[in-house]
């Protein structure tokens, strides 16, 4: 009963935070990018907090308990990501693109209407996709650990993502997302740190884990398939939510370092998340659902009032993430796809209006979605990101290069790219699989340039007065 009180009242908080700093909130670009003055230290916790989810307490955790400590270099290529959009990316984007409020807007830029609108239908999917993701975590949260179902745990804390999430925009996500990483970086170490005092400390945990657990050469069956997932996790994918926290930057220099310092924290999180998993492997061999293999750890693990904290820090990791990507759904809807659709430009009050209106009901589909039922979180993940990488991902590691296209060379080649990815899937082993997006990306990146060289249409792009509108 205590821990439910305790994870209550951190759900309070972060209601109230929620409303308290969204109070402010008059403007369609106060909803999406706030003031831009946000400091590196409250970058750092919003870019952390925003790309630690679900996904990976749950899918990193089932995949060192399914093929051992190889799948941990999976997740550390992570940091090469983030190490490469700071030192590549961030500059760019800050110096040609500050005064836009998402990636809708830069690709509307390069590509025109039509491209705005391919990339907002492309991250309303993505993003729902994700943040449903999210909420069945919260679901497993609350029935596995609080005994409560999985359905209602599921509505609560979806109620409270959308509550502060339509009231206050980037302002309540920012902030919550604050609070929220001061929670998440008490709650995993905590968990890491009893589990592993379970089995007797980390050498011990070596001694007892079989030899495929710990087996990271090209003898392990996973290892090329790994290897390319790693390999293919490296490059930069520009996702909604990483943009728009560089462009809530003050400058380059503080978003830059942010991602720095996020990349530095990635790594012993990961470690720790591995760890978890190996010690749930010797532990609790014989769990019939991954799935749910982190929380019935945590249920055997911890005593009374540390569950409820470390319930609360995972709660923190879930809603962190998933409010960011509401957000950037709800953004794109509003900011690329709607003034499309409509004749008339809307008033910025209708905007603000109507991007509430359309949180809530984001949210309500990714309810919805999650109500299904994932066999793996990571390869649900990574299903989803075969609709951003060869739509998005392509043409902005383009422009990163000074490059674009015209939109029909971009469209034509972005088709390419998906036909690629299909054929791909459908001749390579499941494991091999998961790197589909990276293909798809690679493709749809080399039909634009060999497209746009054919019909004289691949632009060099010096600085962004030569990028035509």
């Amino acid at each position: 009963m205590v821990d439910v009180v305790i994870v209550c009242f951190y759900l309070l908080c972060t209601l109230g935070v929620g409303f308290f700093v969204g109070r402010g909130v008059n403007t369609m670009k106060d909803f999406a990018v706030a003031n831009r003055k946000f400091s590196s230290v409250t970058l750092l916790s919003t870019v952390f907090a925003s790309c630690i989810g679900g996904d990976d307490l749950i899918g990193d955790t089932e995949r060192a308990y399914s093929v051992g400590i190889i799948f941990l270099l999976v997740s550390l290529a992570q940091c090469g990501n983030v190490l490469n959009t700071a030192i590549f990316a961030v500059p760019k984007i800050l110096r040609d693109f500050s005064d836009k409020i998402s990636i809708g807007e830069i690709m509307g830029s390069l590509y025109g209407k039509w491209g705005r609108l391919v990339c907002g239908i492309s991250n309303m999917f993505f993003s729902m996709g994700f943040v449903a993701i999210q909420v069945s975590t919260i679901g497993y949260v609350c029935q596995s650990l609080l005994e409560i179902p999985y359905s209602v745990g599921l509505l609560i804390g979806s109620f409270v993502i959308i509550a502060y999430s339509s009231w206050g925009g980037i302002k309540s996500v920012v902030f919550t997302d604050v609070m929220q990483f001061g929670v998440l970086v008490v709650g995993i170490p905590l968990i890491a740190s009893v589990v592993l005092g379970k089995i007797g400390g980390i050498q011990h945990l070596m001694e007892v884990l079989p030899q495929s657990h710990l087996d990271i050469t090209p003898s392990n069956k996973l290892f090329y398939a790994y290897a390319f997932l790693v390999f293919s996790f490296m490059f930069p994918n520009f996702l909604a939510v990483d943009v728009q926290r560089m462009l809530i930057a003050k400058d380059i220099k503080t978003s830059r370092n942010s991602l720095i310092m996020t990349a530095t924290l990635y790594v012993p999180f990961y470690i720790m998340l591995s760890v978890i998993g190996l010690c749930a492997y010797v532990l609790q061999p014989n769990i019939e659902d991954p799935n749910t293999l982190f929380f019935s750890l945590l249920n055997v693990s911890l005593p009374p009032v540390v569950k409820g904290i470390a319930v609360s820090g995972v709660l923190a990791v879930i809603m962190s993430t998933a409010d960011s990507f509401l957000n950037s759904a709800a953004i794109s809807a509003i900011d690329d796809v709607v003034p499309f659709l409509c004749k008339n430009e809307l008033t910025d009050r209708s905007k603000l209006m109507l991007s509430r209106v359309v949180t809530v009901v984001f949210g309500l589909v990714s309810i919805f979605i999650a109500m299904g039922n994932f066999e793996s979180m990571i390869e649900f993940l990574l299903f989803f990101f075969n609709f951003w990488m060869p739509v998005v991902s392509a043409p902005m590691l383009l422009y990163i290069c000074n490059y674009k296209t015209d939109f029909v060379t971009y469209f034509v080649s972005v088709c390419g790219g998906l036909i690629t990815l299909l054929i791909y899937r459908s001749c390579v082993s499941e494991d091999f699989a998961q790197a589909s997006q990276f293909v798809g990306m690679m493709a749809t990146s080399f039909f634009m340039i060999v497209f746009g060289k054919l019909n004289r249409q691949l632009l060099r792009l010096p600085n962004v007065s030569l990028v035509k509108e």
